[in-house]
């Protein structure tokens, strides 16, 4: 789904719902992290959740280097998609740069439930300095 799509569809759902609680957002938090540090890809992985209904889990991690921005971007969707979002209602977007990859997303748990959305930076690692021959 295409960036601008995603977000109306996230308007409409912040329109018809009501945002999660703490305990909910704080629950999304963890399992975000927990998949993305035992994933094998990620390196500094910070995982927040905030007040901003547009983003109320944020996360900002490297991916290993020798990763394309594809592959990582295939592996965040596949982790949403089967272990981290709500059965019953998501939309995300994905946005694949170079050296980086952003991901959007929003979820509703049931009809009458609550939404949480979260918004994932993930950039490539530098590459560790090589280090000369000492004589």
């Amino acid at each position: 789904m295409d960036l601008l799509q995603f977000h109306k569809m996230r308007t409409a759902v912040q329109g018809n719902a009501y945002p999660g609680s703490g305990r909910d957002l704080t629950s999304m938090e963890g399992t975000l992290r927990d998949l993305l540090l035992t994933s094998g890809v990620f390196d500094e992985v910070e995982v927040e959740h905030t007040d901003d209904p547009d983003q109320l889990v944020i996360a900002l991690c490297h991916f290993k280097p020798d990763l394309s921005e594809r592959d990582v971007a295939q592996l965040i969707e596949r982790l949403w998609e089967q272990r981290v979002r709500y059965p019953f209602w998501e939309a995300h977007a994905v946005l694949v740069g170079e050296e980086h990859v952003e991901f959007e997303a929003a979820t509703r748990n049931s009809t009458g439930g609550h939404y949480v959305t979260v918004h994932l930076v993930a950039q490539r690692a530098p590459v560790p300095a090589q280090r000369g021959r000492r004589d």
